[in-house]
């Protein structure tokens, strides 16, 4: 009689990683700590931007100024001149024309509401503004209207002597000497404002779901190491299968949890006009955060299990996984440091190449405008060749480790070839 065969009952390798990563994805996505956890911070990031845009009050509203003239034409020749004036100096005034409304009531103070905030008499024998009080005169507009009267004043004088107005006014404007940098900077800094909060929100985020990630697969696995479940779980998949699903499952969480979080973010930052028109292409920094985001996380998170791996206590995880948090801090204080020196320099580009800082520093150097298209690709390309190298390492760490309980496991004891 044959032997039976147990091929029906075997599965494949991808089989195990799917259970595996099913298993941490239900455990991690769906424990109620962490769904309370995404609530509160989904809420504390679309608040705090609705505060901002609330605080800053979006667009400002127009200035409203009544014109009181002889004739329409006076006023609709005011408001041309006026509008430009105003639009060069970043100013938003709404002229009408209130000839046939006595001041008073267009200004709100014989009447419940008012239609404009100041009134420009020019039916007297000067110029007038009237404003309800002293102290609404707004002086920006002040200066705006009385650039305009001088100037129509000026004219009026010019054409009186026999020249020509546009001719001087002309002149008058090319006599404005051009202000001219030798050394300028590598990078722009307009909107840098803008673009530093941007790069915070981002590097933030990468932070936190790197590491926090990596912290979850550490005691993760000193968990199942400590309560030797990982024994029972060995024994039914390969500890490789293991290592790749619970890095994927995890993963998949924490990418899915606060994915949702940095695109609702953005989105609402777009929506609710946080950052100046034309700033930073939000749709391009989300795209190249998500991307970098799993590269990062995929570099560093089996090192974190390996770095479980090698304890059996969950005192001892904080210990064993400094040398990789000391490794993250870096490029993510550097992506700062960056941002307030040269960001063109030739230290950041050569350093934002290495796929340990690559996760940091090149959406960084995207939000900042220094970084090509090109320079992104060549970092990507370089850091997916150097995850099977890293993912190899920690996997010949994890296996060799996570079965031996007791006193910590000496990496270089791990990594030789016979290891006692």
């Amino acid at each position: 009689m044959p032997a039976p065969e147990h091929s029906n009952t075997t599965i494949s390798r991808s089989q195990e990683i799917r259970l595996v990563a099913g298993r941490e994805l239900r455990t991690q996505l769906f424990k109620r700590s962490a769904v309370i956890s995404t609530l509160i911070m989904l809420v504390l990031a679309v608040g705090g931007i609705l505060v901002v845009a609330h605080l800053t009050g979006g667009e400002d509203e127009p200035y409203r100024l009544g014109v009181s003239a002889p004739d329409a034409e006076t006023t609709t020749a005011l408001a041309s001149v006026l509008g430009q004036v105003s639009d060069s100096n970043g100013l938003t005034v709404q002229v009408t024309d209130v000839s046939d409304t006595d001041a008073e009531a267009a200004l709100g103070i014989t009447t419940d509401d008012g239609d404009v905030d100041m009134v420009l008499d020019l039916t007297g024998p000067s110029p007038a503004l009237k404003v309800s009080e002293e102290g609404n005169a707004d002086q920006a507009v002040v200066a705006a209207v009385t650039n305009v009267l001088q100037q129509s004043a000026l004219s009026e004088q010019i054409t009186a002597l026999g020249g020509e107005p546009t001719q001087v006014a002309a002149s008058v404007a090319g006599a404005v000497p051009q202000v001219e940098a030798l050394d300028p900077p590598d990078q722009d800094s307009a909107d840098f404002g803008a673009r530093y909060t941007v790069l915070m929100i981002v590097d933030i985020l990468l932070f936190i779901i790197v590491m926090g990630g990596g912290q979850t697969i550490a005691m993760g696995v000193v968990e199942e190491k400590s309560s030797r479940i990982v024994e029972i779980l060995l024994a039914c998949v390969r500890p490789t299968s293991l290592l790749a699903g619970k890095v994927i499952g995890t993963g998949t969480a924490v990418l899915v949890s606060y994915g949702l979080i940095g695109i609702i973010a953005g989105v609402t930052a777009k929506l609710s006009g946080v950052l100046p028109e034309g700033a930073v292409d939000i749709d391009t920094v989300l795209v190249a955060m998500i991307v970098w985001m799993i590269v990062g996380y995929a570099i560093y998170a089996v090192g974190y299990a390996a770095a479980g791996a090698l304890v059996s206590r969950q005192e001892d995880v904080a210990s064993a996984v400094m040398p990789l948090t000391m490794t993250l801090m870096i490029p993510y204080v550097l992506s700062f440091v960056m941002a307030l020196g040269d960001a063109s320099s030739l230290l950041y580009r050569v350093l934002a190449y290495l796929p340990p800082f690559s996760p940091f520093l090149m959406p960084a150097r995207l939000v900042l405008g220094v970084s090509s298209w090109g320079e992104q690709a060549a970092a990507l390309v370089l850091a997916l060749v150097f995850i099977p190298a890293f993912v190899w390492l920690s996997a010949r760490i994890y296996t060799r480790a996570v079965t031996r309980t007791g006193a910590r496991v000496p990496l270089k004891e791990v990594l030789s070839r016979r290891p006692a």
